[in-house]
């Protein structure tokens, strides 16, 4: 260990430069567990889209939104456990949540009981739900 009043030689000095660049690398690894988030809520919401659409049955359809929930709170306690964080992750994230879910009410909205089963509506839309979050799962890895 150097103290203040010793002088740190060149060769120490680039150790402790080569240490923290090192640490700040594998914090900030760590800390992009946002586009993780964003990834696993973003196929789950297209997923409960198609299978709202595609499914008749309401005690399936309650299945899939108790399997929502469940998933809400696995990634919650996920989440909680990730002591690193990336300044601004909450406002960079919040666009694609939003987006996400106003493309799931207009899908909701616009499917009406004649495309209740019809796969041609109820996949695309699904896509279109989860691409906000995936894209922003694209963009976070790189931020």
């Amino acid at each position: 260990m150097v103290r203040m009043h010793d002088e740190m030689t060149p060769e120490a000095a680039r150790d402790a430069i080569r240490s923290a660049a090192s640490a700040s690398q594998r914090l900030q690894t760590r800390a992009r567990w946002a586009s993780t988030k964003l990834t696993v809520f973003g196929v789950g919401i297209g997923l409960v889209t198609a299978a709202v659409g595609l499914t008749e049955s309401k005690l399936l359809k309650s299945a899939v939104f108790v399997a929502w929930v469940a998933l809400a709170v696995a990634m919650t306690v996920w989440e909680r456990r990730r002591l690193a964080h990336l300044a601004g992750t909450r406002q960079r994230i919040s666009p694609y949540w939003t987006g996400s879910f106003a493309f799931y009410g207009v899908a909701l909205a616009l499917g009406t009981d004649k495309t209740v089963g019809d796969l041609a509506y109820w996949l695309p839309a699904g896509a279109i739900v989860a691409l906000p979050m995936l894209i922003g799962a694209l963009r976070e890895r790189r931020a």
